[in-house]
């Protein structure tokens, strides 16, 4: 075997191997999602066109957190190929928990985010699709 063939060869199959060790990261890094979602509650529009889900997204040691994602219904509600859930990111700590928080449809185009703590949810979005997103302070009810 000649010297620049065995060059060849060798820089081939250190390439292959990189391309191969890229491919894997690149999977795992996009493919797989390090969260775990699951659905706090629901609320469709007066219509039934939308509907605004709270999700419990626990991140293994990264923490925990919420997000609220807005949909059109008719839209298949299957997650994503990240797995993270369908529809569009449009606030994110607001969990609807605590005594008078709720989420509330006002007409078919506005969404309010009531919240009884002292820091409102943070909100990615104030429309979506038409939908307006409103966050509302209301006081604990005893």
């Amino acid at each position: 075997m000649t010297p620049v063939l065995r060059r060849f060869l060798m820089t081939a199959a250190i390439v292959a191997a990189l391309g191969v060790l890229a491919v894997g990261w690149i999977a795992s890094a996009f493919l797989f999602s390090p969260c775990e979602y699951s659905l706090m509650r629901a609320r469709v529009s007066p219509s039934q066109r939308y509907v605004a889900e709270i999700y419990g997204a626990s991140c293994g040691m990264s923490g925990s957190r919420s997000v609220l994602m807005l949909r059109d219904r008719s839209a298949l509600a299957l997650a994503r190929v990240d797995e993270t859930p369908p529809g569009t990111v449009v606030a994110n700590d607001f969990t609807a928990t605590g005594a008078g928080e709720d989420l509330i449809w006002e007409g078919e185009t506005t969404l309010v985010l009531q919240y009884s703590g002292a820091q409102a949810p943070r909100l990615v979005s104030t429309e979506w699709g038409g939908v307006r997103i409103e966050a509302r302070h209301v006081e604990p009810t005893p």
